[in-house]
């Protein structure tokens, strides 16, 4: 695999120099890329012939540098000027760097198994490395522990690198990276209880991406599944209501693969006629190579799940109409969605059936989404229970209702529950009042307010009746 990554490269490089081409728009990115991986500043390069404004100049590909400016900035870069010149590094840099390559794509593999503990270990291992590893070889590792430490619930170390990747405007709205880091950001704020901050960065998103891609295309639906999520948390139903209907009609219309392609390309020629090559070949590439199918019907069926779930919070739920949204949903997301997507919907369904008091149904969504949700310590494991222990007090079963809060009470003490520390925790130690108050029993009640009231940092304060209703499906 080495030597097939090495003879890739040293063919690139060689075309590039027998195209004609002078590599200065090459030369001066790799002065920048290495200038700004060793933590340096321009000021920190100037001197014996090479001023700041040169130096800005080499960079930016207006200025061609000279053998002799190339040796010393070679030095002081600690890299070889074969390197600056043409990309290549010496024989053993390059099976170093291939190597952590390697490890770094080891390590997405351990991420898609679920093996997050050791792909952790494995990014923080390749980030250390000195000399660095390429540019592109650390996006990747600190993208990759990014996703390890979100899905080890540890949303505030996540966001730290999320934030400083997408700061870097490479490759910009358009590209599959830069929707990934997007996404990851509005899901780590909900992730640490900050669902205003999340619905912020999406519209800033959403608004870029709209000003590249003029259709809305499977971008603006990922996008739109968290930032309608983040609105809704945040309590702005009318904006999320307003978002979603916005996207549905799109959703289905560009389910078309040939439609989605030339969304792209229309994109691609904008960009090019911009002067933005490079964002340019990013939107025609994913004209060239579209996501699977699969994946645009998983989006589609979170929208309408999303959708069904504003229905039913509005002023005036509608229940009835919630279940035409999340019935094909979940469908779809039989056939294409993850477990905790499926079990989203399944909740969903089963608060619509308790409205319309079909309360056999309700319970029997709500233990399909108890079996989908496992052995995951999730925040959607506790309203499912809770939604249980509702349908089972309507349908008269008490002690089984009782069992199901019990259980509810002993998942939020635990430490590994996903659910943030803040807002989503009291507000489910809350329900959980509210239950237990139904039942007539006001002691394990009030202890419930007691520990909704500390998990919002507060104390004293009369307990509120809450509102059934999951967390963001």
């Amino acid at each position: 695999m080495n030597a097939v990554l090495g003879s890739a490269r040293t063919v690139e490089a060689r075309a590039g120099m027998e195209s004609g081409q002078d590599g200065t728009a090459e030369i001066g990115r790799r002065l920048r890329d290495l200038r700004r991986e060793r933590g340096l500043k321009q000021s920190d390069l100037a001197g014996e012939g090479m001023s700041v404004s040169y130096l800005s100049l080499l960079e930016s590909g207006k200025r061609p540098v000279t053998p002799v400016i190339l040796r010393r900035l070679a030095v002081r870069l600690d890299c070889t000027v074969e390197y600056l010149r043409t990309g290549l590094a010496s024989d053993q840099e390059l099976e170093r760097q291939q190597q952590l390559l390697l490890r770094t794509t080891r390590a997405e593999l351990a991420l898609r198994g679920g093996e997050l503990g050791a792909a952790l270990a494995s990014c923080d291992a390749v980030l250390a490395e000195e000399p660095p590893a390429e540019p592109a070889t650390r996006r990747r590792a600190e993208t990759a522990r990014a996703d390890a430490l979100e899905r080890l619930n540890r949303p505030a170390e996540a966001l730290a690198v999320l934030h400083e990747l997408y700061r870097d405007e490479l490759p910009g709205p358009g590209s599959a990276e830069w929707l990934r880091l997007a996404v990851a950001l509005c899901r780590c704020h909900l992730a640490a209880g900050e669902p205003a901050r999340a619905a912020e960065l999406g519209q800033g998103a959403l608004a870029r991406l709209d000003a590249v891609l003029a259709t809305p295309t499977e971008d603006h639906l990922g996008l739109g599944v968290v930032l309608i999520e983040a609105e809704h948390r945040s309590g702005a139903l009318a904006a999320a209501r307003e978002l979603a209907d916005r996207l549905l009609p799109h959703a289905e219309h560009t389910a078309s693969p040939a439609t989605r392609a030339d969304a792209f390309r229309q994109g691609s020629r904008r960009a090019e006629q911009r002067g933005e090559t490079a964002l340019a070949l990013t939107l025609a590439e994913r004209a060239l190579a579209l996501p699977a199918e699969d994946e645009l019907a998983r989006h589609l069926g979170l929208l309408k799940a999303g959708y069904g779930s504003l229905l039913l919070d509005g002023p005036v739920p509608e229940p009835a109409l919630a279940k035409q949204y999340l019935a094909p949903a979940g469908a779809e997301l039989a056939r294409c969605g993850r477990p905790l997507d499926r079990a989203g919907c399944e909740l969903g369904l089963a608060r619509a059936e308790l409205m319309l008091g079909q309360y056999e149904d309700g319970a029997a969504h709500a233990e399909r989404a108890l079996e989908l949700v496992g052995r995951e310590y999730s925040g959607l494991g506790v309203w499912a229970w809770l939604q249980l222990g509702e349908a089972r007090r309507l349908q008269g079963r008490e002690q089984e209702a009782a069992e199901a809060l019990h259980t509810v009470e002993r998942l939020l003490g635990e430490a590994e529950l996903r659910l943030a520390a803040g807002r989503e925790r009291a507000e489910a130690w809350r329900a959980l009042g509210d239950q237990w108050l139904d039942h007539g029993r006001p002691e394990p009640a009030m202890n419930a307010y007691r520990q909704g009231l500390a998990a919002a940092g507060l104390s004293g304060a009369a307990p509120l009746r809450a509102v059934l209703r999951p967390a963001g499906l």
